[in-house]
């Protein structure tokens, strides 16, 4: 078995500011045979904040990737990446439990999801976009504003072992499978180079 979720995403960036609001709408499926009491989504910008599990990693092991290494530890508040959730709604009914631990957020359901059923939730959050230091941010080296890898509220995937909730300090992209409707406001001078279809 493997689960499945369908997002719709609208978000607008605000270039002036370097922060992005968005709705995440999404239906996931549950197809394993557990009942599932919460989920969890992975809030990659929260790992470019000072003091985050890869700044303290990329600071402390042997072997810190070059890209990385300190650069984290010097960002200034408005240069961070941070995720502020305004709240979340499970099948039209607002979610009461919900918490952020670094780049985790855990949810607690309002109802189980059963094996083989369905969920809706609607989340609004806002969020700054880093300075790119490693896959996404802005004002790369190639002169590229905004790189924008694991942008979205992400899904973690839920599977044989449970919920995969590794806390994102440079190397874990297991997702869920699903399908992505994608609208983006941005500045009339922009222009957006991605995958799918327009």
């Amino acid at each position: 078995w493997q689960q499945h979720v369908d997002y719709t995403i609208h978000v607008t960036l605000d270039a002036s500011k370097h922060t992005m609001a968005g709705v995440e709408d999404l239906v996931y499926t549950n197809n394993s045979p557990d009942t599932l009491n919460e989920v969890y989504y992975h809030l990659y910008f929260n790992a470019f904040q000072p003091n985050s599990e890869m700044d303290v990693r990329s600071r402390t092991i042997a072997d810190p990737d070059s890209r990385v290494m300190d650069r984290i530890s010097k960002l200034e508040p408005n240069e961070w990446g941070d995720y502020r959730i305004r709240d979340i709604a499970q099948d039209k009914s607002m979610v009461k439990d919900f918490s952020v631990n670094g780049t985790i957020l855990k949810v607690t359901l309002n109802k189980p999801i059963l094996p083989g059923k369905t969920t809706r939730l609607v989340m609004n959050y806002e969020c700054q976009v880093p300075v790119q230091i490693r896959r996404t941010g802005r004002y790369n080296k190639e002169g590229v504003a905004y790189s924008m890898s694991q942008w979205y509220p992400k899904l973690a995937e839920y599977d044989r072992n449970g919920w995969a909730t590794d806390p994102y300090v440079g190397r874990e992209f297991y997702g869920v499978w699903g399908k992505f409707n994608v609208f983006l406001t941005v500045p009339d001078s922009f222009k957006i180079a991605g995958t799918g279809t327009l």
